[in-house]
């Protein structure tokens, strides 16, 4: 005959087992939700571009997410020796408000923005003054510019559907210095990368999108 302490034996196992089963799939159910909120929600899931103060902002195409352009048909680029960066312009409604960041860091960021573009663009051409034949200007507005909330990014499971992320939109238009012909138009929407060391500053993800986008106006003045 099977002793009770055998039963009882036998028993406290099929109980572990099952609680150990139990256990496991309550934490993949968890892992799982997780991860579709991570990766299935965007903070700022934007589906029309930033128009901001470009002058025919109807003439642009979708190129990839986030990201919508215009260029002329015919450029002829050997006439081009100089470009003029205009100081950087900021929409009224540009600071997206919140505990972090302030409105009174915009400027300071329009700066920067135009000393990337300046940057990026001298490569090829001489640093103009100002609009004049031969001259390519260079004109960007910041239309959006949400800080990052830095608490919010510390730990993996504080960072659930983006909540500390921050984002930035910019249009951008050339026009030839001479005629005012309009030759490119573009608009941006970046938001902050999960796993980018940038979420940890205020304005980093804002700082690393003026660069991004400095350098697809480089590209497309075929700067590489």
């Amino acid at each position: 005959m099977e002793s009770i302490s055998g039963r009882c034996s036998e028993h406290g196992v099929l109980a572990i087992d099952y609680a150990r089963m139990m256990k496991f799939t309550t934490t993949a159910t968890f892992l799982l939700s997780a991860t579709i909120l991570f990766v299935g929600c965007s903070k700022n899931a934007i589906k029309s571009p930033p128009l901001g103060f470009l002058s025919q902002p109807d003439l642009m195409k979708q190129q990839g997410d986030g990201t919508w352009q215009y260029t002329a048909a015919t450029i002829d680029w050997s006439k081009y020796t100089s470009v003029f960066v205009a100081p950087v312009a900021i929409a009224d409604d540009a600071y997206d408000a919140g505990v972090y960041g302030s409105v009174e860091d915009l400027p300071g960021l329009a700066a920067t923005f135009q000393s990337d573009l300046q940057t990026a663009l001298t490569k090829k051409f001489a640093a103009a003054t100002n609009a004049g034949p031969n001259t390519l200007v260079v004109k960007a507005q910041i239309t959006k510019a949400d800080p990052n909330a830095t608490a919010l990014n510390i730990a993996p499971q504080s960072q659930i559907m983006g909540r500390g992320y921050g984002y930035g939109q910019v249009a951008i238009e050339i026009v030839d210095g001479g005629t005012g012909a309009l030759l490119y138009e573009f608009a941006g929407v970046q938001n902050t990368s999960r796993f980018s060391a940038e979420k940890m500053s205020v304005w980093g993800s804002l700082e690393k999108s003026f660069k991004d986008w400095s350098s697809q106006i480089a590209k497309f003045c075929g700067i590489s």
